[in-house]
Protein backbone atom coordinates (compact mmCIF):
# COMPACT_ATOMS: atom_id res chain seq x y z
CA UNK A 1 0.00 0.00 0.00
CA UNK A 2 2.87 2.13 0.68
CA UNK A 3 3.97 1.72 -2.50
CA UNK A 4 1.40 2.55 -4.17
CA UNK A 5 0.72 5.44 -2.70
CA UNK A 6 4.43 6.51 -3.29
CA UNK A 7 3.98 5.87 -6.57
CA UNK A 8 0.23 8.05 -6.74
CA UNK A 9 1.80 11.16 -5.55
CA UNK A 10 4.72 10.53 -7.64
CA UNK A 11 2.34 10.92 -10.62
CA UNK A 12 0.32 13.68 -8.76
CA UNK A 13 3.33 15.70 -8.46
CA UNK A 14 4.15 15.51 -12.13
CA UNK A 15 1.28 15.81 -13.60
CA UNK A 16 -0.04 18.79 -11.72
CA UNK A 17 2.96 20.51 -13.68
CA UNK A 18 0.57 20.86 -16.53
CA UNK A 19 -0.85 24.31 -16.13
CA UNK A 20 -4.33 24.85 -14.94
CA UNK A 21 -5.41 28.10 -16.77
CA UNK A 22 -8.32 29.04 -14.29
CA UNK A 23 -8.20 30.21 -10.68
CA UNK A 24 -8.85 27.22 -8.04
CA UNK A 25 -10.87 29.64 -6.41
CA UNK A 26 -13.76 29.47 -8.69
CA UNK A 27 -15.70 26.20 -8.51
CA UNK A 28 -15.50 23.67 -11.03
CA UNK A 29 -17.74 20.81 -12.23
CA UNK A 30 -18.10 16.64 -12.52
CA UNK A 31 -20.22 14.69 -14.73
CA UNK A 32 -19.95 11.30 -13.71
CA UNK A 33 -22.44 9.46 -16.20
CA UNK A 34 -23.59 6.02 -16.61
CA UNK A 35 -24.35 5.06 -19.98
CA UNK A 36 -27.62 3.42 -20.76
CA UNK A 37 -28.77 3.09 -17.26
CA UNK A 38 -32.14 4.02 -16.43
CA UNK A 39 -34.04 5.42 -13.43
CA UNK A 40 -35.81 2.39 -12.42
CA UNK A 41 -33.16 0.34 -13.23
CA UNK A 42 -30.84 2.12 -11.50
CA UNK A 43 -33.86 1.69 -8.07
CA UNK A 44 -33.58 -1.84 -8.87
CA UNK A 45 -29.69 -1.86 -8.42
CA UNK A 46 -30.21 0.15 -5.34
CA UNK A 47 -32.73 -2.27 -3.80
CA UNK A 48 -30.34 -5.10 -4.55
CA UNK A 49 -27.47 -3.26 -2.40
CA UNK A 50 -25.49 -3.37 -5.71
CA UNK A 51 -24.32 0.07 -5.53
CA UNK A 52 -23.70 0.78 -1.80
CA UNK A 53 -21.56 4.04 -2.42
CA UNK A 54 -24.56 5.97 -4.25
CA UNK A 55 -26.84 4.42 -2.39
CA UNK A 56 -25.01 6.64 1.01
CA UNK A 57 -24.51 9.66 -1.37
CA UNK A 58 -28.47 9.66 -1.88
CA UNK A 59 -29.41 9.09 1.15
CA UNK A 60 -27.27 11.72 3.11
CA UNK A 61 -29.80 14.10 2.46
CA UNK A 62 -27.36 16.61 0.70
CA UNK A 63 -28.17 14.98 -2.61
CA UNK A 64 -31.25 15.26 -5.23
CA UNK A 65 -32.60 11.52 -6.96
CA UNK A 66 -34.81 12.06 -9.83
CA UNK A 67 -35.64 11.03 -13.45
CA UNK A 68 -35.83 13.55 -16.34
CA UNK A 69 -36.69 13.16 -19.90
CA UNK A 70 -34.09 12.93 -22.66
CA UNK A 71 -36.20 13.57 -25.42
CA UNK A 72 -36.19 11.95 -29.12
CA UNK A 73 -33.94 10.11 -30.34
CA UNK A 74 -32.98 8.68 -26.82
CA UNK A 75 -29.27 8.21 -27.40
CA UNK A 76 -25.46 9.28 -26.67
CA UNK A 77 -25.19 11.69 -29.60
CA UNK A 78 -28.19 13.27 -29.37
CA UNK A 79 -27.62 13.75 -25.53
CA UNK A 80 -23.96 14.77 -25.82
CA UNK A 81 -24.30 17.30 -28.40
CA UNK A 82 -26.80 18.96 -26.13
CA UNK A 83 -25.22 18.75 -23.32
CA UNK A 84 -21.37 19.57 -24.60
CA UNK A 85 -22.34 22.30 -27.50
CA UNK A 86 -26.45 23.12 -26.34
CA UNK A 87 -27.38 22.25 -29.87
CA UNK A 88 -28.68 18.53 -30.65
CA UNK A 89 -31.09 19.76 -34.23
CA UNK A 90 -30.48 17.65 -36.53
CA UNK A 91 -28.98 14.56 -35.10
CA UNK A 92 -31.69 12.24 -35.91
CA UNK A 93 -30.30 9.01 -34.11
CA UNK A 94 -27.01 6.71 -33.88
CA UNK A 95 -26.70 6.60 -37.80
CA UNK A 96 -28.07 8.62 -40.60
CA UNK A 97 -27.36 10.03 -44.17
CA UNK A 98 -26.56 13.52 -44.40
CA UNK A 99 -28.73 14.45 -46.92
CA UNK A 100 -27.23 17.14 -49.12
CA UNK A 101 -24.18 14.72 -49.36
CA UNK A 102 -25.36 11.39 -49.37
CA UNK A 103 -22.58 11.17 -46.56
CA UNK A 104 -23.08 8.53 -44.05
CA UNK A 105 -22.73 9.20 -40.51
CA UNK A 106 -22.27 6.46 -38.01
CA UNK A 107 -21.17 7.11 -34.36
CA UNK A 108 -18.86 4.08 -34.55
CA UNK A 109 -16.40 5.87 -36.79
CA UNK A 110 -14.67 8.50 -35.48
CA UNK A 111 -14.50 10.34 -38.72
CA UNK A 112 -18.22 10.72 -38.02
CA UNK A 113 -18.22 11.99 -34.73
CA UNK A 114 -15.01 14.23 -35.40
CA UNK A 115 -17.02 15.89 -38.26
CA UNK A 116 -20.31 16.43 -36.41
CA UNK A 117 -18.13 17.92 -33.46
CA UNK A 118 -16.54 19.81 -35.79
CA UNK A 119 -20.05 21.23 -37.05
CA UNK A 120 -21.19 21.39 -33.47
CA UNK A 121 -18.04 23.50 -32.28
CA UNK A 122 -18.39 26.30 -35.42
CA UNK A 123 -21.62 27.79 -34.15
CA UNK A 124 -21.44 27.33 -30.33
CA UNK A 125 -19.21 27.51 -26.99
CA UNK A 126 -17.56 24.08 -25.65
CA UNK A 127 -18.45 23.72 -22.66
CA UNK A 128 -15.33 21.83 -21.47
CA UNK A 129 -12.58 24.16 -22.29
CA UNK A 130 -9.90 24.05 -20.39
CA UNK A 131 -11.44 20.77 -18.77
CA UNK A 132 -11.46 16.78 -19.93
CA UNK A 133 -13.29 14.18 -21.45
CA UNK A 134 -13.30 10.55 -20.54
CA UNK A 135 -14.59 7.70 -23.09
CA UNK A 136 -17.23 10.31 -24.39
CA UNK A 137 -18.33 10.70 -28.34
CA UNK A 138 -17.38 14.46 -28.11
CA UNK A 139 -14.78 16.01 -26.45
CA UNK A 140 -16.96 19.82 -25.86
CA UNK A 141 -13.60 21.56 -26.65
CA UNK A 142 -11.45 20.15 -23.53
CA UNK A 143 -7.53 20.42 -23.29
CA UNK A 144 -7.68 16.42 -22.35
CA UNK A 145 -9.34 13.84 -24.25
CA UNK A 146 -8.76 10.45 -23.71
CA UNK A 147 -10.75 7.66 -25.74
CA UNK A 148 -13.31 10.24 -27.07
CA UNK A 149 -14.23 8.97 -30.20
CA UNK A 150 -14.26 12.32 -32.73
CA UNK A 151 -10.98 13.11 -31.36
CA UNK A 152 -9.90 9.99 -32.92
CA UNK A 153 -10.55 11.29 -36.24
CA UNK A 154 -7.62 12.65 -38.67
CA UNK A 155 -9.01 16.09 -37.77
CA UNK A 156 -7.98 15.78 -34.37
CA UNK A 157 -5.59 13.03 -33.80
CA UNK A 158 -2.72 15.34 -34.06
CA UNK A 159 -3.73 18.46 -32.83
CA UNK A 160 -0.87 19.76 -30.35
CA UNK A 161 -3.45 21.45 -28.24
CA UNK A 162 -5.77 18.26 -27.64
CA UNK A 163 -4.19 15.50 -25.19
CA UNK A 164 -5.29 12.43 -25.96
CA UNK A 165 -2.61 9.82 -24.89
CA UNK A 166 -0.67 11.24 -21.79
CA UNK A 167 -3.11 9.84 -19.02
CA UNK A 168 -2.67 6.25 -21.52
CA UNK A 169 0.86 6.95 -21.06
CA UNK A 170 1.47 7.41 -17.38
CA UNK A 171 -1.39 5.13 -16.72
CA UNK A 172 0.84 2.15 -18.07
CA UNK A 173 3.85 3.57 -16.26
CA UNK A 174 1.62 2.79 -12.85
CA UNK A 175 2.86 -0.46 -12.29
CA UNK A 176 -0.01 -0.88 -9.35
CA UNK A 177 -2.81 -0.35 -11.60
CA UNK A 178 -1.96 -1.56 -14.59
CA UNK A 179 -1.43 -4.92 -13.08
CA UNK A 180 -4.74 -4.70 -11.49
CA UNK A 181 -6.53 -4.05 -14.29
CA UNK A 182 -5.13 -6.82 -16.16
CA UNK A 183 -6.20 -8.89 -13.47
CA UNK A 184 -9.36 -7.79 -14.12
CA UNK A 185 -9.46 -8.23 -17.40
CA UNK A 186 -9.02 -11.75 -16.81
CA UNK A 187 -11.54 -12.47 -14.68
CA UNK A 188 -13.76 -10.32 -17.18
CA UNK A 189 -13.24 -12.96 -19.51
CA UNK A 190 -13.68 -15.74 -17.51
CA UNK A 191 -17.39 -14.43 -16.26
CA UNK A 192 -18.32 -13.68 -20.20
CA UNK A 193 -17.22 -17.43 -20.48
CA UNK A 194 -19.22 -18.60 -17.77
CA UNK A 195 -22.29 -16.29 -18.72
CA UNK A 196 -21.76 -17.74 -22.74
CA UNK A 197 -22.08 -21.44 -20.71
CA UNK A 198 -25.31 -20.50 -18.52
CA UNK A 199 -26.80 -18.86 -21.77
CA UNK A 200 -26.12 -22.12 -23.44
CA UNK A 201 -27.76 -24.64 -20.92
CA UNK A 202 -30.80 -22.22 -20.17
CA UNK A 203 -31.48 -21.19 -23.59
CA UNK A 204 -31.54 -17.63 -22.78
CA UNK A 205 -31.39 -15.36 -26.20
CA UNK A 206 -28.82 -13.03 -26.30
CA UNK A 207 -26.89 -10.65 -29.01
CA UNK A 208 -24.63 -13.23 -31.25
CA UNK A 209 -21.31 -12.75 -29.61
CA UNK A 210 -18.71 -12.21 -32.47
CA UNK A 211 -16.44 -9.57 -31.27
CA UNK A 212 -18.14 -9.17 -28.34
CA UNK A 213 -15.82 -10.64 -25.33
CA UNK A 214 -13.39 -8.01 -26.75
CA UNK A 215 -15.17 -5.02 -26.60
CA UNK A 216 -16.71 -6.32 -22.92
CA UNK A 217 -13.28 -6.49 -22.11
CA UNK A 218 -12.44 -3.12 -23.62
CA UNK A 219 -15.92 -1.15 -22.44
CA UNK A 220 -16.17 -3.34 -18.67
CA UNK A 221 -12.23 -2.72 -17.36
CA UNK A 222 -9.78 -0.92 -19.29
CA UNK A 223 -11.53 2.11 -19.99
CA UNK A 224 -13.29 2.18 -16.50
CA UNK A 225 -9.69 2.07 -15.10
CA UNK A 226 -8.32 4.75 -16.86
CA UNK A 227 -11.18 7.53 -17.02
CA UNK A 228 -11.27 6.97 -13.30
CA UNK A 229 -6.89 7.17 -12.92
CA UNK A 230 -7.04 10.21 -14.98
CA UNK A 231 -10.07 11.91 -13.16
CA UNK A 232 -8.16 11.67 -10.08
CA UNK A 233 -5.26 12.97 -11.65
CA UNK A 234 -7.25 15.51 -12.53
CA UNK A 235 -9.02 16.43 -9.39
CA UNK A 236 -5.87 16.60 -7.86
CA UNK A 237 -4.33 19.35 -10.12
CA UNK A 238 -7.64 21.21 -10.06
CA UNK A 239 -9.12 21.04 -13.58
CA UNK A 240 -12.22 22.92 -13.92
CA UNK A 241 -14.16 20.56 -15.97
CA UNK A 242 -14.44 17.12 -16.41
CA UNK A 243 -16.86 14.64 -18.04
CA UNK A 244 -16.68 10.95 -17.55
CA UNK A 245 -19.10 8.21 -19.56
CA UNK A 246 -18.99 4.75 -17.92
CA UNK A 247 -19.87 2.53 -20.46
CA UNK A 248 -20.19 -0.89 -19.17
CA UNK A 249 -23.52 -1.24 -18.30
CA UNK A 250 -24.58 -0.26 -22.18
CA UNK A 251 -22.79 -2.49 -23.70
CA UNK A 252 -24.36 -5.32 -21.50
CA UNK A 253 -27.68 -4.57 -21.76
CA UNK A 254 -27.58 -4.15 -25.60
CA UNK A 255 -26.21 -7.93 -25.23
CA UNK A 256 -28.21 -9.37 -22.43
CA UNK A 257 -30.53 -7.04 -21.47
CA UNK A 258 -31.24 -4.03 -18.64
CA UNK A 259 -32.00 -6.49 -16.14
CA UNK A 260 -29.87 -9.39 -16.73
CA UNK A 261 -27.38 -10.77 -13.97
CA UNK A 262 -24.76 -9.41 -16.55
CA UNK A 263 -25.91 -5.77 -17.05
CA UNK A 264 -26.47 -5.34 -13.03
CA UNK A 265 -23.19 -6.83 -12.16
CA UNK A 266 -21.52 -4.34 -13.65
CA UNK A 267 -22.74 -1.56 -11.66
CA UNK A 268 -21.26 -2.59 -8.72
CA UNK A 269 -17.61 -1.49 -10.17
CA UNK A 270 -18.80 1.18 -11.26
CA UNK A 271 -20.25 2.58 -7.77
CA UNK A 272 -16.35 1.92 -6.70
CA UNK A 273 -15.31 4.35 -9.13
CA UNK A 274 -17.72 6.41 -7.74
CA UNK A 275 -16.85 6.14 -4.39
CA UNK A 276 -13.54 7.20 -5.48
CA UNK A 277 -14.23 10.29 -7.21
CA UNK A 278 -16.55 11.53 -4.75
CA UNK A 279 -13.38 11.20 -2.32
CA UNK A 280 -11.19 12.51 -4.19
CA UNK A 281 -13.27 15.84 -4.61
CA UNK A 282 -14.03 16.02 -1.12
CA UNK A 283 -10.62 16.63 -0.53
CA UNK A 284 -9.27 18.45 -3.68
CA UNK A 285 -8.02 22.50 -3.75
CA UNK A 286 -10.60 23.66 -5.87
CA UNK A 287 -14.56 22.84 -5.00
CA UNK A 288 -16.32 20.62 -7.38
CA UNK A 289 -20.37 20.11 -7.97
CA UNK A 290 -20.62 16.50 -8.46
CA UNK A 291 -23.23 15.44 -11.02
CA UNK A 292 -23.95 12.13 -11.43
CA UNK A 293 -26.51 11.05 -14.23
CA UNK A 294 -27.02 8.72 -17.78
CA UNK A 295 -27.75 9.89 -21.02
CA UNK A 296 -30.95 7.58 -21.74
CA UNK A 297 -32.24 4.10 -20.47
CA UNK A 298 -33.05 0.68 -22.11
CA UNK A 299 -36.09 -0.67 -22.73
CA UNK A 300 -36.27 -4.56 -22.93
CA UNK A 301 -36.47 -5.17 -26.33
CA UNK A 302 -37.45 -8.57 -29.24
CA UNK A 303 -35.04 -8.15 -32.60
CA UNK A 304 -37.79 -7.78 -35.15
CA UNK A 305 -36.24 -10.38 -37.26
CA UNK A 306 -37.20 -12.90 -34.49
CA UNK A 307 -40.52 -11.75 -35.09
CA UNK A 308 -40.62 -11.98 -39.48
CA UNK A 309 -38.97 -14.93 -39.79
CA UNK A 310 -35.53 -14.35 -39.71
CA UNK A 311 -36.27 -11.56 -42.15
CA UNK A 312 -34.33 -8.03 -41.44
CA UNK A 313 -36.01 -5.26 -42.76
CA UNK A 314 -34.18 -4.84 -45.87
CA UNK A 315 -35.99 -8.08 -47.01
CA UNK A 316 -39.72 -6.85 -46.26
CA UNK A 317 -38.97 -3.97 -48.28
CA UNK A 318 -37.15 -5.72 -51.08
CA UNK A 319 -39.68 -8.37 -51.14
CA UNK A 320 -42.75 -5.98 -51.32
CA UNK A 321 -41.04 -3.14 -54.27
CA UNK A 322 -39.69 -6.62 -55.90
CA UNK A 323 -37.83 -4.40 -58.26
CA UNK A 324 -34.57 -5.69 -59.18
CA UNK A 325 -33.75 -1.58 -60.58
CA UNK A 326 -33.81 -0.32 -56.52
CA UNK A 327 -30.35 -1.99 -54.45
CA UNK A 328 -31.32 -1.51 -50.88
CA UNK A 329 -29.15 -1.34 -47.69
CA UNK A 330 -29.63 -1.99 -44.05
CA UNK A 331 -26.83 -0.76 -41.95
CA UNK A 332 -25.05 -4.32 -40.21
CA UNK A 333 -25.16 -3.48 -36.65
CA UNK A 334 -23.65 -6.66 -35.50
CA UNK A 335 -20.14 -7.17 -33.81
CA UNK A 336 -19.37 -9.01 -37.01
CA UNK A 337 -19.60 -6.09 -39.04
CA UNK A 338 -16.18 -5.15 -37.70
CA UNK A 339 -14.49 -7.76 -39.84
CA UNK A 340 -16.62 -7.20 -42.47
CA UNK A 341 -15.78 -3.33 -42.62
CA UNK A 342 -11.98 -4.64 -41.55
CA UNK A 343 -11.60 -6.09 -44.70
CA UNK A 344 -12.72 -3.39 -46.78
CA UNK A 345 -10.42 -1.02 -45.16
CA UNK A 346 -7.70 -3.77 -45.73
CA UNK A 347 -8.53 -3.68 -49.35
CA UNK A 348 -8.42 0.01 -49.82
CA UNK A 349 -4.85 -0.06 -48.75
CA UNK A 350 -4.17 -3.00 -50.89
CA UNK A 351 -5.56 -2.72 -54.22
CA UNK A 352 -3.10 0.80 -54.40
CA UNK A 353 -0.25 0.09 -56.09
CA UNK A 354 1.59 -3.54 -56.58
CA UNK A 355 -0.04 -4.96 -54.30
CA UNK A 356 -3.22 -4.78 -56.16
CA UNK A 357 -3.57 -7.89 -58.18
CA UNK A 358 -2.74 -10.18 -55.45
CA UNK A 359 -5.35 -8.24 -53.23
CA UNK A 360 -8.10 -8.43 -56.04
CA UNK A 361 -7.47 -12.07 -56.99
CA UNK A 362 -7.39 -13.23 -53.22
CA UNK A 363 -10.72 -11.65 -52.35
CA UNK A 364 -12.00 -11.16 -55.97
CA UNK A 365 -14.72 -14.22 -54.92
CA UNK A 366 -15.51 -12.39 -51.95
CA UNK A 367 -17.27 -9.45 -53.80
CA UNK A 368 -17.21 -7.99 -50.18
CA UNK A 369 -17.46 -4.42 -51.87
CA UNK A 370 -20.63 -5.52 -54.02
CA UNK A 371 -22.06 -6.83 -50.96
CA UNK A 372 -21.14 -4.36 -48.02
CA UNK A 373 -21.17 -1.16 -49.74
CA UNK A 374 -20.16 0.62 -45.78
CA UNK A 375 -17.91 2.86 -46.53
CA UNK A 376 -18.75 4.24 -49.89
CA UNK A 377 -20.64 7.78 -50.74
CA UNK A 378 -23.71 7.39 -51.98
CA UNK A 379 -24.87 8.42 -55.10
CA UNK A 380 -28.37 9.69 -54.68
CA UNK A 381 -28.57 11.09 -57.99
CA UNK A 382 -29.17 7.79 -59.26
CA UNK A 383 -32.94 7.41 -57.90
CA UNK A 384 -32.49 3.78 -57.44
CA UNK A 385 -31.53 3.56 -53.90
CA UNK A 386 -33.05 3.26 -50.61
CA UNK A 387 -30.90 2.72 -47.65
CA UNK A 388 -32.00 1.64 -43.99
CA UNK A 389 -30.22 3.22 -41.08
CA UNK A 390 -31.11 1.41 -37.43
CA UNK A 391 -30.73 2.73 -34.27
CA UNK A 392 -32.23 0.50 -32.02
CA UNK A 393 -35.67 0.77 -31.95
CA UNK A 394 -36.31 3.28 -34.34
CA UNK A 395 -35.04 3.15 -38.04
CA UNK A 396 -34.36 6.23 -40.82
CA UNK A 397 -34.99 5.11 -44.42
CA UNK A 398 -34.05 7.29 -47.12
CA UNK A 399 -35.10 7.18 -50.86
CA UNK A 400 -31.93 8.44 -53.15
CA UNK A 401 -32.46 11.25 -55.84
CA UNK A 402 -33.40 14.39 -53.84
CA UNK A 403 -31.28 16.25 -51.39
CA UNK A 404 -34.56 17.38 -49.58
CA UNK A 405 -37.38 15.42 -47.95
CA UNK A 406 -39.83 13.64 -49.71
CA UNK A 407 -43.40 14.42 -48.23
CA UNK A 408 -45.30 10.80 -46.91
CA UNK A 409 -47.53 11.77 -49.94
CA UNK A 410 -44.84 11.76 -52.38
CA UNK A 411 -43.55 8.25 -50.65
CA UNK A 412 -46.93 6.82 -51.32
CA UNK A 413 -46.88 8.16 -54.91
CA UNK A 414 -43.80 6.41 -55.56
CA UNK A 415 -44.31 3.56 -53.65
CA UNK A 416 -48.04 2.86 -53.47
CA UNK A 417 -48.83 0.66 -50.58
CA UNK A 418 -45.69 0.71 -48.67
CA UNK A 419 -46.44 2.83 -45.66
CA UNK A 420 -49.36 0.28 -44.87
CA UNK A 421 -47.47 -2.46 -45.75
CA UNK A 422 -45.02 -1.41 -42.93
CA UNK A 423 -47.41 -0.09 -40.63
CA UNK A 424 -49.22 -4.15 -40.54
CA UNK A 425 -46.12 -5.59 -40.22
CA UNK A 426 -45.21 -7.40 -37.39
CA UNK A 427 -42.64 -5.74 -34.58
CA UNK A 428 -43.38 -2.06 -36.45
CA UNK A 429 -45.53 0.29 -33.70
CA UNK A 430 -45.73 3.47 -35.87
CA UNK A 431 -44.05 5.55 -38.67
CA UNK A 432 -43.39 9.02 -38.83
CA UNK A 433 -42.75 11.42 -41.55
CA UNK A 434 -43.75 15.14 -42.92
CA UNK A 435 -46.54 16.00 -44.95
CA UNK A 436 -46.65 18.45 -48.02
CA UNK A 437 -47.19 21.39 -45.75
CA UNK A 438 -44.56 20.09 -43.52
CA UNK A 439 -45.95 19.49 -40.60
CA UNK A 440 -45.10 16.57 -38.62
CA UNK A 441 -47.38 13.05 -38.67
CA UNK A 442 -47.76 9.70 -37.11
CA UNK A 443 -49.63 6.92 -39.33
CA UNK A 444 -52.34 5.43 -37.15
CA UNK A 445 -52.34 1.54 -38.17
CA UNK A 446 -56.30 1.42 -36.99
CA UNK A 447 -57.56 4.18 -38.89
CA UNK A 448 -54.96 3.85 -41.89
CA UNK A 449 -53.97 7.40 -42.24
CA UNK A 450 -51.98 10.14 -41.16
CA UNK A 451 -52.55 12.73 -38.39
CA UNK A 452 -50.77 15.20 -36.59
CA UNK A 453 -48.90 14.32 -33.35
CA UNK A 454 -51.45 16.75 -31.08
CA UNK A 455 -54.30 13.97 -32.33
CA UNK A 456 -52.38 11.78 -29.82
CA UNK A 457 -53.20 14.03 -26.60
CA UNK A 458 -56.71 13.21 -26.57
CA UNK A 459 -58.23 10.47 -25.39
CA UNK A 460 -59.41 8.42 -28.16
CA UNK A 461 -60.83 4.76 -28.17
CA UNK A 462 -59.65 3.64 -31.49
CA UNK A 463 -55.68 4.63 -31.46
CA UNK A 464 -52.30 2.88 -32.78
CA UNK A 465 -51.71 0.52 -29.19
CA UNK A 466 -47.83 1.38 -29.51
CA UNK A 467 -48.76 5.77 -29.33
CA UNK A 468 -51.44 4.79 -26.39
CA UNK A 469 -48.88 2.68 -24.36
CA UNK A 470 -46.79 5.14 -24.68
CA UNK A 471 -48.93 8.39 -24.02
CA UNK A 472 -49.74 5.66 -20.64
CA UNK A 473 -46.76 6.32 -19.75
CA UNK A 474 -47.24 9.96 -18.85
CA UNK A 475 -48.50 11.01 -15.86
CA UNK A 476 -50.21 14.23 -16.55
CA UNK A 477 -50.88 16.18 -19.95
CA UNK A 478 -47.54 17.90 -19.66
CA UNK A 479 -45.85 15.32 -19.77
CA UNK A 480 -47.36 13.97 -22.93
CA UNK A 481 -47.25 17.50 -24.43
CA UNK A 482 -43.06 17.22 -23.92
CA UNK A 483 -43.08 13.65 -25.56
CA UNK A 484 -45.29 14.67 -28.16
CA UNK A 485 -43.44 17.96 -28.93
CA UNK A 486 -39.93 16.34 -28.67
CA UNK A 487 -40.76 13.53 -31.33
CA UNK A 488 -42.82 16.28 -33.59
CA UNK A 489 -39.77 18.33 -33.74
CA UNK A 490 -37.03 14.99 -34.60
CA UNK A 491 -39.48 14.22 -37.23
CA UNK A 492 -38.62 17.37 -38.78
CA UNK A 493 -35.12 17.41 -38.55
CA UNK A 494 -33.86 18.01 -42.00
CA UNK A 495 -31.50 14.55 -41.92
CA UNK A 496 -34.24 12.61 -40.56
CA UNK A 497 -35.27 9.98 -42.62
CA UNK A 498 -38.15 10.45 -45.52
CA UNK A 499 -39.82 7.80 -43.23
CA UNK A 500 -38.94 6.90 -39.45
CA UNK A 501 -40.28 3.74 -38.09
CA UNK A 502 -40.98 2.92 -34.57
CA UNK A 503 -40.59 -0.69 -32.82
CA UNK A 504 -43.82 -2.09 -31.38
CA UNK A 505 -44.65 -1.36 -27.80
CA UNK A 506 -46.61 -2.79 -25.53
CA UNK A 507 -45.98 -1.32 -22.50
CA UNK A 508 -42.88 -3.42 -21.09
CA UNK A 509 -40.97 -4.79 -24.34
CA UNK A 510 -40.21 -3.10 -27.70
CA UNK A 511 -39.04 -3.91 -30.96
CA UNK A 512 -35.78 -3.72 -31.78
CA UNK A 513 -34.05 -3.68 -35.26
CA UNK A 514 -31.13 -4.55 -34.32
CA UNK A 515 -30.40 -8.07 -32.99
CA UNK A 516 -30.14 -6.85 -29.43
CA UNK A 517 -31.66 -7.59 -25.92
CA UNK A 518 -31.96 -3.81 -24.69
CA UNK A 519 -32.88 -1.04 -26.78
CA UNK A 520 -32.94 2.90 -27.18
CA UNK A 521 -32.97 5.77 -29.76
CA UNK A 522 -36.95 5.75 -29.89
CA UNK A 523 -39.54 6.21 -27.51
CA UNK A 524 -41.11 3.98 -25.32
CA UNK A 525 -40.75 2.88 -22.02
CA UNK A 526 -37.22 3.25 -20.11
CA UNK A 527 -35.14 4.30 -22.69
CA UNK A 528 -36.77 7.62 -22.28
CA UNK A 529 -35.82 7.73 -18.47
CA UNK A 530 -32.63 8.17 -17.20
CA UNK A 531 -31.97 9.49 -13.99
CA UNK A 532 -29.53 12.12 -12.10
CA UNK A 533 -28.28 12.82 -8.51
CA UNK A 534 -27.04 16.20 -7.63
CA UNK A 535 -26.44 18.34 -4.75
CA UNK A 536 -29.04 20.24 -3.21
CA UNK A 537 -26.95 23.24 -2.99
CA UNK A 538 -27.33 23.58 -7.20
CA UNK A 539 -29.86 25.88 -8.11
CA UNK A 540 -31.31 23.34 -10.96
CA UNK A 541 -33.97 20.92 -11.18
CA UNK A 542 -33.40 18.20 -13.37
CA UNK A 543 -37.24 17.05 -13.10
CA UNK A 544 -37.72 19.87 -15.38
CA UNK A 545 -35.53 18.89 -17.80
CA UNK A 546 -36.89 17.51 -21.72
CA UNK A 547 -33.69 17.96 -23.56
CA UNK A 548 -30.04 18.18 -22.58
CA UNK A 549 -29.91 21.46 -24.15
CA UNK A 550 -31.28 22.74 -20.74
CA UNK A 551 -28.30 21.08 -18.76
CA UNK A 552 -25.96 22.49 -20.75
CA UNK A 553 -27.71 26.14 -20.37
CA UNK A 554 -27.52 26.11 -16.89
CA UNK A 555 -23.83 24.50 -16.46
CA UNK A 556 -22.40 26.84 -19.02
CA UNK A 557 -23.64 29.70 -17.49
CA UNK A 558 -23.08 29.03 -13.84
CA UNK A 559 -19.38 27.56 -14.23
CA UNK A 560 -17.89 28.27 -17.56
CA UNK A 561 -19.31 31.99 -18.66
Amino acid sequence: MNMRMSFLNIFKKSIRKIKVKKSLEKKGFVIFQIDGLSYEALKKALSLNLMPHLKKIIGSDKYYFKKYFTGVPSDTPFFQAGLLYGDNDNIPGFRWIERETGQEIIFKKPESAGYIEEMLAKNNANLLKGGSSYVNLFSGGASRSTFTLSTFSVRYLFKKKVRNFDIFIIFVFHIFTLFKTFFYVFFEALFEIGERVVDVVKNREVRPEGFFPFARAMSNVIFKEIETFGAIMDISRGVPSLYLDYIGYDELSHHRGPYSFSALRTLKAIDRKIYHIYKEISVSERKYDFFIISDHGHTPSVPFSRLNKGKMLRTVIQDYIDNRDFEIYEFDTGYNAVFKRLFLYTGDFFRKGTCSKIFNKFTGSLELRKRYKYNEKLDWATNKIIYIMDSGPMVNIYFSGRSYRMSVEEVEKKFRGLIKMLADRNGIGFIAGINNNGEAVIYDNIDKKFYKSSYYLNDHKNICPTMKHIMDNYKNIKERQAALLSLEKFSKFKNSGDLILFGEYDGKNITNFENQMGAHGGIGGEQNDPFAVWSKDVPFDFASVNNSCKIYEFLYNKYVK
